[in-house]
């Protein structure tokens, strides 16, 4: 059987929905496998939503750069444009990084320890993680609709869809660390029963 392949010591969000875990009570099998189809459609949205955005905000920045120091006129919604597309781009990417395991961490900590006593701490830095995202999706759910009502000058865009990519992105980030959680649960309790798909 092979294990969970990581990178730099990380496992990528890739690898977990890998992950199949057999369990024989009864002769019934718990297939996590949906988890990477689900995943997999959802950050190929992202990467998609993420180039038509950013290349938006690029254009719109340098359209408006040309028209400001050649034309000597600007473009009045420009900047409301590319600020709150680089807002989503910024929270977008965030998700993006999440699935791949490229948020910086401090895991000086975790390389100390080997074996079960490894995976503990790695599931206790879950639960903190799962805890703080939990934090966070309330408090930018809480600020996205106290600002629904309040309108952009330029755009006329309600600043509360704008900001609701906040509470949408962490959410999608804590769905993606409870995968994790449960994978590190399944691999930690029952080794020899986890295999790649």
């Amino acid at each position: 059987m092979q294990t969970v392949r990581l990178l730099n010591g990380r496992r990528k969000m890739g690898d977990l929905y890998h992950i199949v875990a057999q369990k024989r009570k009864g002769g019934k099998r718990m297939d996590f496998s949906w988890l990477k189809t689900i995943n997999d459609i959802v950050m190929k949205i992202f990467r998609i939503f993420i180039a038509v955005i950013g290349t938006v905000m690029v254009s719109i920045v340098f359209t408006n750069v040309v028209a400001r120091y050649v034309f000597n006129t600007t473009i009045p919604w420009a900047e409301e444009l590319a600020r709150f597309s680089f807002i989503w781009v910024t929270f977008v990417g965030a998700v993006l990084a999440s699935d791949q395991s490229e948020h910086m961490r401090l895991d000086f900590i975790v390389d100390i320890f080997k074996g079960k006593i490894r995976k503990i701490i790695e599931m206790v830095a879950y639960v903190i993680v799962i805890a703080l995202l939990g934090i966070l999706i309330h408090g930018s759910a809480k600020y996205s609709i106290s600002q629904w009502d309040w309108e952009s000058s330029a755009l006329g865009v309600r600043h509360g869809m704008v900001y609701m990519i906040v509470p949408i992105s962490f959410s999608v980030i804590i769905i993606q660390y409870f995968c994790r959680f449960i994978n590190s649960i399944i691999h930690f309790m029952d080794r020899d029963e986890v295999e790649r798909c």
